[in-house]
């Protein structure tokens, strides 16, 4: 699985709820999902934070440890 649909997973968030709060796409968030997190741009990854309540810099650095630490299952 891919970091950032671990994520999402892990928060109990679907890429349907980040759309409706962030109001992007959610057809951008479920191709953000599949991408690696090398791939995630500021807009998707501010949506992800928004739909959080949380900083874009807690959310980078969430998703940086998982892609480190390899808790994303492939």
């Amino acid at each position: 699985m891919e970091t950032i649909k671990q994520y999402l997973k892990k928060h109990g968030i679907t890429g349907y709820q980040v759309s409706k709060v962030s109001g992007v796409p959610q057809p951008t968030i479920d191709r953000a999902s599949n991408k690696p997190l090398n791939n995630l741009s500021f807009k998707n990854l501010r949506a992800i934070a928004k739909s959080l309540n949380k900083t874009v810099g807690q959310v980078a650095d969430e998703l940086n440890e998982i892609d480190k630490n390899g808790e994303n299952e492939k």
